[in-house]
């Protein structure tokens, strides 16, 4: 029976990005032991999954020297006392303090997962420090996964070093896209009359849609601005906007919504029915390491429009599940918006391909398989 040990830096991480993944792994007879920090309710949250030992490490996301220092102590005596067939890291403080402890120890695979870059949008001195902690993370390990090809051709733009030991699993993505959830036969009539009845939309609305954090690097302003576009039209187009909202984002949502036609639906567990009553999906993300919503969209028969950024290259096939438009320019996405809208028939037809392209590619169960193929070795 192997041994893995996966650390990420919220339990957060556990409960969303590898819902069913965990309980595929015990199921095919791995050993895990999950280390990592969040809120209590998270943590809980991951115990009651029964998938393995679970561990608190008081991990925080900001740098805090003190919490951080701690945290590296606490992986280091838990590392000196378990071996492991592999340790696995992920999420930025994970990948730094446990990439470090674990080499301190010599635990005897070491593996670096790179979801994504925080630091993707930073110049001058920050963009050089996590560079260097990203490096360090490098330097411990034995090897290296990327979450998409485009986040793994960034890093290689930073230097060989960093792609030396890497490799992507299959067509990338971490956790790949349910079939079976997202699936527009699941959705009925009467559902989709429902919900649009609640959100105030018309039957005969054209509906945007954007799925994800509430952000301004999610493209926050760049919906302000798609909105008030709108407004100025005289065609009945509405927004639903599916997420929570980051601190200090509050106000802007609020100046959105005072334009009337946008609707706010905070964090849910389920946005299969909100894809099934759009026409179109917005992923207006400054970064990504991979953009699992837009597969989600494409397997519902939903055309993505995204900015042609990391992570959003691998998820949008270009005429095919949707289209990618330099990163900024929002004139291009109201134009795309106002091509789809009065050519229904024709945008059908261009994405019809989509869920077949998703499944192909981002099949969860195809994902999963790659997944533990790998942890096997």
């Amino acid at each position: 029976m192997k041994r893995l040990c996966l650390v990420v830096t919220d339990a957060i991480s556990f409960n969303v990005l590898y819902r069913g993944q965990l309980e595929h792994l015990k199921a095919q007879g791995f050993q895990l032991t999950l280390l990592c920090g969040g809120s209590a309710d998270e943590i809980e949250l991951l115990r009651r999954r029964d998938v393995g030992k679970v561990v608190p490490i008081k991990m925080v996301r900001p740098p805090r020297i003190g919490a951080d220092l701690a945290a590296l102590l606490q992986l280091l005596f838990h590392f000196l006392r378990f071996r492991y067939d592999m340790v696995l890291v992920a999420t930025p403080k994970a990948i730094l303090l446990g990439s470090i402890t674990a080499w301190l120890t010599r635990q005897s695979r070491r593996v670096v997962f790179f979801k994504g870059r925080v630091y993707e949008n930073f110049s001058g001195f920050s963009r050089s420090l996590y560079l260097t902690f990203d490096r360090i993370a490098v330097f411990c390990a034995h090897e290296v996964l990327f979450v998409s090809r485009s986040l793994m051709a960034e890093y290689r733009h930073a230097g060989d070093f960093f792609t030396r030991k890497g490799r992507v699993l299959g067509g990338g993505s971490s956790n790949g896209v349910n079939a079976d959830h997202f699936d527009p036969e699941n959705v009925s009539n009467d559902k989709l009359e429902e919900l649009k009845k609640s959100l105030g939309i018309e039957p005969d609305a054209f509906v945007v849609l954007t799925v994800g954090r509430i952000s301004m690097e999610k493209g926050l302003a760049e919906m302000e601005a798609l909105t008030k576009r709108a407004a100025q039209s005289t065609e009945n187009i509405r927004f639903v906007m599916v997420g929570p909202v980051e601190a200090g984002c509050e106000s802007v949502l609020t100046r959105i919504q005072t334009i009337g036609n946008v609707s706010h639906v905070g964090f849910t567990d389920d946005v299969s029915a909100y894809f099934a009553i759009a026409n179109v999906h917005l992923f207006l993300t400054h970064r990504e390491g991979f953009g699992n919503v837009a597969i989600e969209a494409a397997v519902m028969g939903v055309p993505t429009i995204g900015f042609d950024v990391v992570g959003v290259r691998d998820s949008v096939a270009e005429g095919v599940s949707g289209v990618r438009v330099p990163f900024g320019d929002v004139e291009t996405v109201w134009q795309h918006i106002e091509r789809m809208r009065r050519n229904p028939k024709e945008t059908e037809q261009i994405y019809s391909n989509a869920r077949q392209w998703a499944l192909e590619n981002f099949d969860q169960n195809h994902v999963w398989e790659l997944f533990e193929r790998y942890c096997a070795r």
